[in-house]
């Protein structure tokens, strides 16, 4: 049981916000297993990296010693001993043998432009390249552009075939591609808001909440950081100063997104708004990258004439890169295909895989509810899955954020179903439940620090479970239910994506609990409450019509499981403590005791008398059992 869990190693820090792998424009490459790559100019470290890790030996050419010493310094940080400087007036390292780079990375002070213009330069390129060797190039608005352009034409004359990518956002990282010409992909793109946006005002809308929560912490000990009781209110000026300024910031950041997004449609006034990559040379290509249709095609699955764009998500490392498939006439993506941007990610694709496959042996869900497996292969050491897509749109575009929402409703009623149809009533013995949750509580209070009367009823909670007389039921677990990965399908049914933190063996009630905290911290929110702990209290613990939902929908999934309803406790108190676990690796050292889960199972400890809990935890175990179905629907009707 928890399989996927008990193999994970929860490091804090390890998945920082803002520190992903570079280079993402690699994955337009035919094939990312180089011999050699050679920078002119001084790339990103991150990016750097990236090419170290997918080349036997990276040569960056160097225009003085300050950045001899900033290639020497990022090999040291990141361990690469096939990284390589080299000074400018080597030429591109006249040492080199003939036909013997992979790819030529123009960047830094080394625009593609400027190269065009050095004709010394490009002889030594054209020399050093193999003759299916690349070129790699960016260049944007406005100046960028025309130059840019006038360079394609010199490179017209040396090199060929050129292909030409959309880019987003304007500058930094890419996150997004899709080849320039095509734009019925672009504008999908940009429609179901897959490009960055190159003006981000986010931090504005959140700086005065951040200064606010720093200002808390400094002055809350970690044992007293609870949310705020439902009766209390901020200063009244401070709150109205709050409210007007995240109005205007919102206003105008929708305002410059929407002016930004009809620039990219309008020609020639997309130009501004246009970052483009360029690759040179090698072989003319026409689709996907080869590497995917190669494994495609070892699923006797050709994707050869499907058009695609690349979506890289870039805020965590763990966050994988997504290929869309269309097919040549298709408005919406026929296939997903996925990849992580580093090996040590791979379990987490693979138990996608395997997880989906195994729901589709069991006829679990549909084609329509649940990516369906296609192949799983591997390139460059990194695991690639590819699933069809789901056509829909987003669960939080389409609630209504209330108690009677019936796309809410949907999504518990596939929660409750999933548990029904998977529930292995002879799953575990209670004894081995409690061995399995002592190993996490040994690992949680590594990490965090709990007060001893925290700690002490956590523990009593899992000793708990070891009283009950009958045998433990397991259920395939989804993972990660929040409302971030759920979809409302065109004919108004719902989705659960991203499988990749699935337990075949898992806990029940764990998913349900998980989704009914973020809907009801996105029902707080609808209502102006931007603190998550405290939409959790006034939403889910306090009396309101979400808490009654809550009750409803915990009651129905006993009757459908057969779940005794004295493990409801220990099942809700020891979910939290696991996302506090798997939230560790996102969290610096320095912030632990603040991170959210950890907050929110003190909050729930301290407040078990709430009305909502002492409901929860005096529900009646039913005596009568409904069969689970043997498909999953969670079909409504809802008028628009």
């Amino acid at each position: 049981m928890l399989a996927t869990t008990l193999a994970t190693t929860f490091v804090p820090g390890t998945n920082l916000k803002g520190d992903v792998v570079g280079a993402n424009w690699s994955f337009l490459l035919p094939g990312r297993e180089l011999e050699r790559t050679v920078c002119t100019g001084l790339p990103p470290s991150a990016t750097l990296a990236t090419l170290a890790s997918i080349s036997r030996e990276v040569i960056v050419v160097c225009a003085s010693a300050r950045q001899i010493q900033k290639v020497s310094t990022t090999g040291h940080e990141h361990g690469l001993k096939n990284l390589h400087p080299s000074v400018v007036n080597d030429r591109l390292g006249l040492q080199l043998p003939d036909d013997s780079a992979d790819l030529v990375v123009i960047t830094g002070g080394s625009r593609g432009w400027q190269f065009a213009r050095d004709r010394a330069m490009v002889a030594t390129v054209r020399r050093v390249l193999k003759p299916e060797g690349l070129i790699y190039f960016e260049f944007g608005w406005p100046v960028g552009w025309l130059l840019g352009a006038r360079a394609l034409n010199s490179f017209h004359e040396e090199f060929a075939p050129i292909q030409l990518f959309w880019l987003s956002p304007l500058r930094g990282e890419t996150h997004t591609a899709v080849p320039l010409d095509d734009r019925q992909t672009i504008s999908y793109f940009v429609d179901h808001g897959l490009a960055s946006q190159s003006i981000n005002l986010r931090p504005l809308q959140s700086a005065g909440r951040l200064l606010g929560r720093h200002r808390q912490m400094r002055q809350q000990p970690p044992g007293e950081r609870l949310a705020r009781a439902p009766g209390t209110r901020r200063h009244p000026a401070r709150q109205v100063l709050r409210s007007v300024t995240r109005i205007a910031s919102t206003g105008l950041f929708s305002a410059l997104e929407r002016a930004e997004r009809t620039l990219t449609r309008v020609q020639p006034f997309n130009r501004l708004t246009r970052r483009t990559g360029v690759l040179v040379g090698g072989v003319e290509i026409d689709g996907p990258p080869h590497y995917l249709r190669a494994i495609a095609r070892e699923a006797d699955i050709n994707i050869d004439d499907h058009r695609w764009g690349l979506s890289a998500p870039s805020e965590f490392s763990s966050r994988k890169l997504l290929f869309f498939l269309f097919g040549p006439a298709s408005e919406s993506p026929e296939y997903i295909v996925k990849l992580t941007r580093d090996p040590v990610l791979n379990p987490r694709l693979e138990n996608e895989y395997q997880a989906l496959a195994l729901l589709q042996a069991r006829g679990v869900g549909d084609s329509e509810t649940l990516p369906q497996p296609l192949f799983l292969g591997y390139h460059s050491n990194l695991a690639i899955v590819g699933e069809t897509a789901i056509t829909g749109t987003p669960f939080r575009q389409r609630t209504q954020a209330t108690a009677d929402c019936p796309y809410a409703h949907a999504a518990i009623d596939w929660l409750i179903e999933l548990g029904a149809t998977t529930v292995d009533g002879i799953g575990a013995t209670p004894k081995q439940v409690v061995e399995t949750l002592r190993v996490l509580f040994d690992r949680f209070v590594q990490i965090y620090q709990l007060a001893p009367a925290h700690s002490d009823f956590l523990a009593e909670q899992i000793t708990a479970i070891g009283r009950t007389p009958k045998a433990f039921p397991l259920v395939f677990q989804h993972g990660d239910p929040g409302t971030w990965n759920v979809l409302v399908t065109r004919s108004g049914r719902v989705a659960f994506l991203d499988w990749e933190a699935a337990e075949p063996q898992g806990m029940p009630l764990w998913d349900l609990f998980y989704f009914l905290r973020s809907y009801s911290i996105g029902t707080g929110r609808a209502r102006g409450i931007r603190n998550r702990l405290e939409g959790f209290t006034q939403q889910f613990l306090a009396e309101s019509p979400l808490s009654s939902l809550v009750v409803d929908s915990v009651a129905r999934y006993l009757k459908r499981t057969g779940l005794p309803t004295e493990l409801v406790e220990p099942l809700f108190y020891t979910c939290w403590m696991h996302r506090a676990l798997k939230e560790a690796t996102r969290l610096a050292p320095t912030t632990l005791e603040y991170g959210h889960y950890v907050s929110l199972l003190r909050l729930c400890i301290d407040q078990r008398s709430s009305p909502t809990l002492c409901h929860l935890f005096s529900l009646q175990q039913s005596v009568e059992l409904e069969q689970p179905s043997s498909r999953i629907s969670a079909h409504v009707t809802v008028s628009e």
